[in-house]
């Protein structure tokens, strides 16, 4: 079987669809990830073939514009409301045409038999429908397109795919969902689970020096350092050495390094931001609420301080305090206070059910079938596919 895989040109969309990926290549099926050199570098780092077309998108610059120095998006806008959030969608749906003509001329040219994309990618459905294959979303976090979304991708992508000979815009013959039951949408089409893996960009867990129960991981992501985070990872790490007693390991690329400044001891810099590798042994994992942050510490079983600085990132703090396996920090004012940070780090190394709840998310995953039986499931579509053609 011949599976195209597309994505949105941001590279966190992209690889929470990597263990799926890999199983396909496991059981032999042959793949091909097309896209902008945002996706197709990590995927041809991860050892897969690649179509690159045009430019680096660099989504962050969508987010900089007209942002004062030092300064981050939440201390300007504040927590979007809802719908905001959802209309978030309406970059992909504008981005979707540009490059659909040249993913449907490759999928055509190389006979795919089934399209793999990330939830977002609205143009991979639409290239199934055209070529009368499967097509399959797999979503990457747990902000999952609603219902009000997909109603406003069928109102603006409705010509396109007229002009393509199709009488509506199709959806997918199947939605995967990385997110458990506790942190999943009520509202979003249904779906078929699958397990998330923390991603481990080929490295192995790093080793830890300090007795378990005082072990924090400090992961902003690296949107948050260029959109002015420096100051907030400088307050936090302040806050855990007055805690005492705390290890702390924090993520940043040595660019942003200067700006925050000199690390307090018992507290270390790590390159990398692999949660596979930063999050195993950990007591408590701070991040700004990111797809694969979110995902990894709860199928590791770690309770979570949420600091979510864009769009989804505050669903996905909403969904980890209200599983009661972390605490999210929701405004610049809760984020930007010593007493607010301590409180909420204090409670999360010490309060056995922050722990408890976190261990309940970790169960829920590991029940969850894994990419090797979805594979199977993949499988069937082509096969279901063929049969009633």
């Amino acid at each position: 079987m011949r599976v195209l895989i597309t994505s949105t040109p941001v590279a966190t969309h992209f690889l929470p669809m990597l263990p799926l990926i890999r199983a396909l290549g496991a059981a032999g099926h042959e793949l091909l990830v097309a896209g902008q050199p945002d996706v197709t570098g990590p995927a041809g780092d991860a050892g897969l073939a690649t179509a690159t077309f045009g430019d680096a998108f660099h989504h962050i610059d969508l987010r900089r514009g007209g942002l004062p120095d030092g300064v981050r998006p939440i201390e300007v806008v504040g927590r979007p409301p809802a719908q905001q959030i959802d209309g978030a969608a309406q970059m992909w749906r504008n981005h979707a045409p540009y490059f659909l003509p040249d993913y449907l001329e490759l999928a055509r040219a190389w006979r795919a038999d089934l399209i793999l994309s990330e939830h977002m990618e609205f143009a991979g459905a639409v290239i199934g429908k055209v070529l009368g294959v499967p097509s399959v979303w797999h979503r990457w976090g747990t902000a999952p397109t609603s219902e009000f979304m997909l109603g406003q991708t069928r109102m603006w992508l409705g010509p396109l795919c007229e002009r393509l000979g199709l009488g509506s815009v199709p959806a997918p013959d199947l939605v995967l969902d990385p997110a458990p039951p506790a942190l999943a949408s009520s509202d979003a089409p249904a779906s078929r689970p699958i397990r998330p893996v923390p991603h481990t960009d080929g490295g192995t867990p790093r080793a830890w020096s300090a007795p378990s129960g005082r072990r924090v991981v400090v992961a902003l992501g690296g949107y948050t350092l260029e959109l002015g985070g420096a100051a907030l990872l400088r307050r936090i790490a302040t806050v855990l050495a007055a805690a005492g007693g705390v290890e702390a390991v924090v993520a940043a690329a040595p660019v942003h390094r200067d700006v925050i400044g000199t690390l307090p001891d018992g507290m270390s810099w790590t390159a990398g931001s692999a949660p596979g590798v930063l999050f195993p042994g950990a007591d408590l994992v701070v991040h700004h609420g990111g797809p694969g942050s979110t995902l990894a510490a709860a199928a590791l079983g770690i309770p979570q301080l949420v600091l979510p600085q864009l769009g989804d990132a505050f669903v996905a703090g909403d969904r980890i305090a209200g599983a009661g396996a972390g605490i999210t920090l929701d405004s610049a004012g809760l984020q930007n206070s010593d007493t607010q940070l301590a409180s909420a780090a204090g409670a999360l190394l010490t309060d056995i059910g922050y722990r408890k709840a976190a261990g309940q998310l970790r169960a829920q995953i590991e029940s969850m079938p894994d990419a090797t039986e979805t594979v199977s499931l993949l499988e069937g579509l082509k096969t279901s596919q063929e049969v009633s053609a």
